[in-house]
């Protein structure tokens, strides 16, 4: 089983992850733009129960929607993650991994919700919308 690492920005909060990715992607919803700042975000899925955390500090979660939380450290505001109610899966920041280069996104969702002025090659990318 792989094991990955990662964390947010200022070091506070780390964590490992014992367990298979699943389904990485881009998302261009606009609860993402405006959670992170960015026209796009990018994900990856593992089993809730392969996370550990360790540093100074864990996370904190922020009740994003009716049925999903999103953690992210108290320090440095760093989004980590985002919790489906009821799921047994956590969805991490791809951006969040000490090696994002293992996980390449294999589809996008909310492909519409992406700005107009994002780049053609992006917008190639995102044909394979969910």
């Amino acid at each position: 089983m792989p094991t990955f690492t990662g964390g947010c920005l200022c070091g506070a909060v780390r964590y490992t992850i014992d367990g298979d990715p699943v389904d990485p992607h881009l998302c261009f919803c606009r609860m993402c733009q405006r959670a992170s700042g960015a026209p796009v975000t990018a994900w990856v899925s593992f089993p809730r129960q392969s996370v550990a955390y360790m540093g100074e500090t864990r996370p904190t979660l922020y009740r994003s929607s009716q049925s999903a939380q999103r953690g992210f450290c108290p320090k440095c505001g760093s989004q980590l993650f985002a919790l489906d109610d009821g799921g047994d899966s956590i969805c991490m920041m791809i951006g969040s991994c000490d090696d994002p280069d293992a996980f390449a996104p294999e589809f996008a969702s909310f492909s519409e919700s992406a700005p107009s002025w994002l780049s053609q090659s992006m917008r190639v990318y995102c044909k394979s919308d969910i």
